[in-house]
């Protein structure tokens, strides 16, 4: 459970990341007291992540990088082990819109977060962006 909590406060707060630049997502993180290690960073001219895991390799977290080099928006894979805890905390912390999205807002309420659980063969995804407005 402790884990879990651990996972979960990193990604409670991802959408704090975006609009950040590499340092400071690096800084974030290492500052945040979560269970993840910077693994590497990736820059194809096509895609530019910073990738982030944690030491069981349960959870994946991905930093995917604009091309003005600030997050554009966050995803966290994780083992179908914590599903079941994942989706409560959505429903608990979130309001729920429909087919396994969430809405979230900053606190100044300037920003508006779309956040969708997402399910693969292998591994689900809860990828976390800002709302245009």
């Amino acid at each position: 459970m402790f884990l879990f909590t651990l996972c979960f406060a990193t990604w409670a707060q991802d959408h704090n990341y975006i609009g950040k630049t590499v340092d400071e997502v690096k800084s974030m993180m290492q500052q945040s007291g979560t269970d993840f290690f910077f693994s590497k960073e990736v820059e194809t001219g096509k895609h530019h992540f910073l990738k982030f895991e944690n030491v069981d390799q349960t959870k994946t977290m991905l930093f995917i990088m604009s091309d003005d080099g600030k997050c554009e928006y966050t995803k966290l894979m994780c083992d179908y082990s914590l599903l079941k805890e994942m989706e409560d905390s959505l429903n608990k912390n979130y309001q729920y819109q429909k087919n396994m999205t969430w809405r979230d807002y900053s606190r100044d309420e300037k920003y508006e977060y779309l956040i969708e659980l997402i399910k693969r063969e292998w591994f689900f995804t809860i990828k976390t962006t800002r709302v245009q407005n």
